[in-house]
């Protein structure tokens, strides 16, 4: 396979590919239409890779722009959203990180995880998700009463209300103060 040099350039751009995987074949031309090298290059996103120059190691990770497409899905009021948060979390726990996203949390912080027995840890680790990554990509005077920083809250707000609706073995009225309870967690945090 033949890659042009602005081809490989926009996609090491990107934060697809490694430049200095390919570095020496571009030097040499092999890529652009010379001779076709032994070896193809290496893509990868987020590993280290040994650069030809003099031993430093080089990381070609997802740009911010890249980072904020795909943090924005996973930051919304909906099943999907969350869902898709969950996927993304359990390929992090598996060692798998491509977007370089912070995953720490302290859960609900100084509020009861688990109110009336109603599980809001997963709903907490997202908004932790959210808030965290986005002050890191945009910093935190901007985040600071942006419409991420409300996407998000909001978010947490859905997210406890799911909690609140599908928790089996649970009664009307232990549902009702659940949905208080997320109702107080979410104004304390918008």
């Amino acid at each position: 396979m033949r890659i042009s040099r602005a081809t490989f350039a926009s996609v090491a751009g990107a934060g697809i590919v490694t430049v200095a995987a390919a570095a020496p074949a571009l030097a040499s031309g092999s890529l652009a239409g010379g001779t076709a090298p032994d070896r193809a290059p290496s893509v990868r996103s987020t590993q280290a890779v040994q650069a030809a120059d003099h031993g430093r190691t080089a990381v070609a990770g997802p740009s911010k722009k890249a980072k904020l497409k795909r943090l924005y899905p996973m930051t919304r009021s909906s099943s999907r959203s969350a869902g898709d948060w969950r996927l993304l979390r359990a390929q992090q726990k598996s060692g798998n990180n491509p977007y370089g996203f912070i995953w720490t949390t302290d859960y609900c912080t100084r509020l009861a995880d688990k109110p009336g027995g109603f599980n809001f840890k997963l709903s907490c680790a997202r908004h932790d998700f959210g808030y965290r990554n986005y002050k890191a990509l945009i910093g935190k005077t901007a985040f600071k009463g942006s419409t991420h920083e409300r996407r998000i809250d909001k978010a947490f707000l859905f997210d406890m209300k799911q909690q609140c609706h599908t928790q089996s073995g649970k009664t009307e009225k232990q549902r009702a103060k659940c949905l208080k309870t997320a109702k107080a967690y979410y104004e304390r945090v918008s």
